[in-house]
This record gives C-alpha cells, structure tokens and sequence, in this order.
C-alpha cells in the first residue's frame, strides 16, 4: 500500500500489527535510507486504541487495511461513519485449481509453498487445492510424500521449510480446525499436530481430504500451515465451489494448454469473468494460467 500511496502523491501512516512490527520498521527505515522526506511515510505503533485514533483524525482522508473478516467491518464502518474513503479486505479462502493435464513438476511445488509458506500466515495462502476430474488420482500421493518431507523448525535455521506460527493461542486455534475438520468429515492425510508437542509455536503443514464448502475448513479462513483438498468434475463446478463462499476467491488454475480457462475468463461471461450469486451480488474471479510453468494474468 505504501508506494501506490506515495506515488500517487499523499503521505502515508502505517500502523503495522503489535505483534509483528519489526518488518514495518525496517521498511520505513529503508524509505528514509533512500532520501524521502521527513513526514512522508510515517509509521505508529499500537493497538486498538491506534486503530480508532487514525479513524477519527481528520488528517487521515483514506484508510486501506488488511485482516479478519471482523475487524474489516468494523474499520469499514468506522471510517465511513468518520465520511473517509475506505477499502476494508478482510478474509479470503483462495483457491486453487488442478486440471486432469496439470504439470505435477511445477503445481505441487507451488501448492506446498503457498499453502505452508509464512506457515500459511498470509492473506494469499492457497488454502484450497480442487482437483478437477482425473486429478485427484495423481495429485494426493505425490502431494502427501512431499508435504511429509517438509522441514518444520526455527526460521533462523537453515534448511527449514515451515516456521513457527505467531502464538500459542493461535496455534491451537489452527490445530482446532483441524479437529473439526475431520469430525465434519474430511479424511485427515497428513496431520501436522504432532509438532505442538515441541517448545515453540509449531504446527507442521496438515492437509485434509475430501472437504467442501459446508465445511467449517472449506469456508473459514484458517491462516496456518492447512490445505483442504477438495474435488470437482469440472471447471466450471471447480469455480462455483470458490463462487459459493462469501470469502471465495479463484487464485490459480494449473493446466498445460489452458483453453478451458481462457474461455471462461473470456467468453460469455462478461469478459471479466464475473459470476452472478444468491441473491443478485456477483464475484468477480480472475484466473491464473500456470502455462508451462509460467503464471500468465
């Protein structure tokens, strides 16, 4: 948000998480290190008390935040009870397909790394993998032996592939899903749990089968080191999976000649790919083309 906000012409203050603000620092460091003004980027620290400082202060035109479905509607509602300029993005279950053609060498690489990356603390983990047709056939045993070889550890060390996540409490959150996953009934392929018996916050990547948007694990989203696996027989259903979720959104689609994908994306639906839902609200989704390796907007 920073440098589209600089660039653009205002100033910006960045009110990072209290619980991460090391990154933050360092990038305003890097911005004062590179000869802007003073006053142009601003960083502030705090908690909610920050949160509703910066909402009411007329100095602040506009506010972008990024977080939990919660507390997006609130900042929403806040900053435009205050008559500023909002955008609230709260939430997000992003999936990702897998066609029948998919190039096994190049998605499951990409599945591990956006699924447990950041142990899957980031808004654009790739929380769902659909296994479109005869996909699901020659995804899962590849999929579940390189998920198991994953190195769970400090994320100082080198060679580790999954860090800790952020506290306790939210460790046991994720494990929590996990749990009420499979008693929804999803078939648990490979349980990271066993890592919270270690001193730290560790979770090691988990992967459940078989789930579906009735689940509380194919709608909510999880933020940790958690992938669902959930099947199509199409596309076109594959995509009505991510359209049926009020926080569904359609990452990437893995397919080596990508036909499919740019028709939907470019015939008779609009041009945008927009999809019509319950209750006349539409969705729009923007695929992804994993092409030869190559990932094409």
């Amino acid at each position: 948000m920073m440098p589209l906000a600089v660039v653009a012409g205002n100033t910006f203050v960045l009110k990072p998480s209290e619980r991460t603000p090391l990154g933050a620092v360092r990038l305003a460091e890097l911005f004062q290190e590179a000869g802007f003004p003073p006053g142009v980027l601003n960083v502030v620290h705090g908690a909610r008390e920050t949160v509703e400082a910066l909402l009411a202060a007329p100095e602040v035109q506009a506010v972008s935040f990024v977080g939990s479905a919660p507390v997006a509607r609130h900042i929403y509602a806040e900053a435009a009870r205050h008559g500023k300029r909002v955008q609230a993005l709260g939430g997000a279950k992003n999936h990702i397909v897998v066609m029948p053609d998919a190039d096994l060498t190049t998605t499951i690489p990409a599945l591990l790394g956006s699924a447990f990356g950041n142990a899957g603390e980031r808004c654009l983990a790739g929380s769902v993998a659909v296994a479109v047709g005869d996909a699901t056939r020659m995804l899962l045993d590849p999929l579940c032996e390189q998920t198991r070889k994953l190195v769970v550890g400090p994320g100082d060390q080198p060679g580790v592939d999954v860090g800790p996540l952020i506290r306790a409490e939210h460790r046991d959150r994720v494990a929590h899903y996990v749990e009420q996953g499979v008693a929804e009934g999803a078939t648990l392929l490979v349980d990271g749990r066993t890592h919270r018996q270690r001193q730290g916050f560790f979770l090691g990547p988990t992967i459940l089968n078989d789930v579906t948007p009735a689940m509380t694990v194919g709608r909510e989203e999880l933020f940790g080191p958690v992938l669902s696996v959930a099947h199509a027989q199409t596309l076109e259903k594959a995509i009505a999976q991510a359209n049926h979720m009020a926080l569904g959104n359609m990452a990437v689609i893995f397919t080596r000649d990508g036909r499919a994908a740019r028709e939907f994306r470019e015939g008779g639906r609009g041009g945008d790919g927009g999809r019509e839902r319950p209750g006349g609200t539409t969705l729009r989704l923007f695929p992804l083309l994993g092409v030869e390796g190559i990932v094409l907007r």
